[in-house]
């Protein structure tokens, strides 16, 4: 196994770990907490390719590209 993918193996343990720690109320909360760090990467994505546009301009795009997403899962 590559130093890589042992890496990996012990995140991904400390991960499912974390998550057996947590309590109920914690793991409700956390689809929502996941749901914010994605919006922030995606906004982070979309200014890195329009440095032009607003926060404004930025947020309407994101609004936009979750639409997207939500009819692409229709399917």
């Amino acid at each position: 196994m590559s130093s890589i993918a042992a890496l990996a193996d012990a995140l991904y343990g400390e991960e499912i770990a974390r998550v057996r720690a947590m309590t109920p109320g914690d793991k409700l909360l956390e689809g929502p907490r996941l749901f914010a760090r994605a919006c922030r990467l995606m906004l982070d994505g979309i200014r890195h390719q329009h440095p032009e546009i607003d926060d404004e301009g930025l947020r309407a795009l994101l609004v936009d590209r979750l639409a997207r997403l939500r009819v692409l899962e229709r399917r």
